[in-house]
């Protein structure tokens, strides 16, 4: 039996083959940041043409730490969530994480199971968003772990998170609405409490209509969060005094409700207008393109990631609010009114 190739490459063999010390090719897979670009390029190059993968577990267990992160969603089917999940992921990526995975689907005991599977395979942190986190388990269960934590698009003042702020922008665009001439205004959500978002957008629709002196925005609760009924869709548009615009919680839901408004011959925006939240990618290939709340979600997971790998190093996250703005798409449009019938004289 032949020995040969059985012997695995050292980080010797790559130092003399890029040209640079020991020190040099440890700190290229301990600590990348601190080389310069071609340095770190030369040295993975040399690497990756001898063979040589570094044992991180070895690396982990003598730093007590496994420079991997937990990243909880409640969906990857949501474009909006993906969109976060890659932009923590890279950010974890460019600073030598790795990231677990976890899918809650909105319930709130697969969310603590998930959690709870994070920790066991002792995540060094974790990033999350939760159903609602007022009196939630699974954020008291890492207090009780000590594992640090950033809350991603929930709002709380016991959590560090990075959101947008969702009052302040259901506030926006009930405003825009109603410089469209738009002053019956109803939102549509799925069950508030699987989703705090979508209270506070609720809430701050709801502020903005009394400030405007408007009539007060109906709650029409779907089935779920991004799948609406035909049926209440229908009772909603029926009578004298029916919306003339649905500003819906988020854009699938959104395009869900276009999708059955159609099959219900009720046209967007030409018979109602149609807005939503979120500024998924999918919305701007909607024809006629979607009117919606756009927030920055790669930046949402990538701000979420470095205030977590901030928190690794011993300093306190604070939470961020991101900027948002309103997409004017074309499922919104000015409110044709009636032409005013003249006075007898």
């Amino acid at each position: 039996m032949t020995a040969k190739n059985s012997r695995r490459p050292s980080i010797l063999e790559i130092a003399r083959q890029a040209s640079v010390s020991p020190a040099t090719v440890s700190r290229a897979f301990n600590q990348p940041e601190l080389l310069r670009p071609e340095t770190r390029a030369r040295i993975d190059a040399v690497a990756q043409r001898i063979g040589f993968r570094p044992n991180r577990v070895g690396r982990s267990l003598r730093a007590g730490r496994t420079r991997t992160i937990g990243l909880l969603l409640p969906t990857l089917a949501n474009p909006v969530f993906a969109d976060c999940f890659e932009g923590a992921e890279q950010y974890a990526r460019t600073a030598g994480y790795s990231v677990m995975m976890g899918i809650t689907s909105y319930d709130p005991s697969v969310e603590s199971e998930c959690v709870q599977a994070l920790i066991d395979h002792q995540i060094d942190g974790l990033i999350l968003t939760v159903g609602n986190p007022s009196r939630n388990a699974t954020l008291k269960a890492l207090d009780a772990a000590n594992m640090p934590h950033i809350l991603a698009y929930n709002e709380t003042t016991s959590h560090p998170f990075v959101s947008v702020d969702n009052r302040a922008a259901a506030r926006d665009m009930v405003t825009h609405l109603n410089g469209l001439g738009h002053r019956r205004i109803a939102f549509v959500s799925g069950p508030l409490t699987a989703s705090d978002r979508a209270r506070r957008r609720l809430q701050g629709a709801q502020a903005c209509a009394k400030s405007l002196g408007l009539p007060e925005i109906p709650h029409w609760v779907m089935p779920a969060h991004t799948e609406s009924s035909a049926s209440m869709l229908r009772a909603m548009l029926s009578g004298r005094d029916a919306p003339t615009a649905l500003f819906c919680s988020n854009d699938l839901l959104a395009a869900s409700v276009i999708a059955q408004l159609a099959a219900l011959s009720i046209r967007v925006p030409d018979n109602v207008t149609v807005c939503g939240f979120d500024g998924a990618s999918i919305g701007a290939l909607m024809l006629p393109p979607l009117t919606t709340v756009a927030q920055p979600n790669r930046e949402i997971g990538a701000t979420a990631c470095a205030l977590l790998l901030a928190s690794l190093d011993g300093n306190k996250p604070s939470s961020v609010r991101l900027p948002h703005r309103i997409s004017g798409g074309g499922t919104a449009t000015a409110l044709s009114l009636p032409p005013t019938r003249k006075r007898r004289s």
